[in-house]
């Protein structure tokens, strides 16, 4: 069964923790390792950021517990030791940006006086706040504990916008990006983009074309391609190819030498071979 929590922590640690890709660590105390052993893979984890902030500013999916009595966070690298071996990675889910923080941060009572590692919440207190941090997430998503299947390519599912968008959001998390689908850019929504770190800019950006507006997507793309020189890929079927290169000869000549198509069932079969791989080197002990 999936379990909800809130972890607390400096501002400088949850930095350290998000660019670190995801690790969180507790102190070998007696109240710290019950907390640890009632931490369990799938379970999810809220960011609460202390100090100036006081609130939530996103949240994850605990991935691997494991010991580490190596030095990792600024403090124990002055100290030359492991003040918090008691660890685990996690994926990140959502995140606001940092600069963001302050300002849209989801405030709990509280939450000033955390002092437990970990605080335990029920379904009914997350839901609204991962709903206004994140709205356009499905609460199905969190509700439901998160199964690892391998299709086998005839069972690959039709491909629809939604689906489409939701594998390259897996196959990034893969990766070990931060992933986010429906990412503002001005007034405008992209399909889904990977970053680098949680503040960073979007590194890859993709625009999903199953149907609708060819030129608006291009138009998107461009755009991120602009502002941010992100790489810039369109995810569609083969049949697009000549409106696409038509408008890649005119109004888009731009991004005529940057832009990557990427056919749909090409994005189908990369997610199936990634989990492959990941189910292999699991196995092998190469990942926890």
């Amino acid at each position: 069964m999936r379990n909800f929590w809130i972890i607390p922590g400096s501002e400088d640690n949850w930095r350290q923790a998000l660019t670190a890709k995801g690790i969180w660590g507790l102190e070998e105390k007696t109240l710290d390792k019950i907390y640890w052993l009632a931490l369990a893979p799938d379970d999810v984890i809220l960011f609460y950021v202390s100090g100036k902030v006081k609130g939530i500013v996103g949240y994850g999916i605990v991935r691997s517990k494991f010991y580490q009595n190596v030095p990792l966070w600024k403090a124990e690298i002055q100290e030359g030791r492991a003040k918090w071996p008691l660890r685990f990675e996690f994926d990140i889910e959502y995140i606001l940006p940092e600069n963001n923080w302050k300002d849209f941060k989801i405030s709990v009572p509280g939450g000033a006086e955390f002092r437990q590692p970990l605080i335990f919440k029920e379904l009914k207190d997350v839901e609204p706040i991962v709903k206004v941090l994140n709205p356009n997430v499905s609460l199905e998503s969190i509700i439901k504990e998160k199964t690892i299947i391998v299709p086998k390519k005839e069972e690959l599912p039709s491909p629809t916008h939604e689906n489409i968008k939701t594998l390259l959001l897996e196959i990034g998390k893969l990766q070990n990006y931060v992933v986010n689908q429906e990412y503002l850019m001005g007034t405008e929504r992209l399909d889904v983009v990977w970053r680098r770190l949680p503040e960073s800019v979007p590194t890859y950006v993709f625009e999903v074309q199953v149907s609708g507006d060819l030129y608006h997507a291009l138009a998107k793309l461009k755009h991120a391609y602009d502002i941010w020189n992100s790489r810039i890929f369109l995810v569609a079927s083969a049949n697009f190819m000549g409106s696409i290169n038509q408008l890649l000869l005119g109004t888009f000549h731009e991004i005529q030498s940057v832009l990557k198509f990427i056919d749909i069932e090409k994005v189908q079969n990369l997610y199936v071979s990634k989990l492959n791989i990941y189910q292999i080197e699991k196995e092998l002990g190469l990942i926890p």
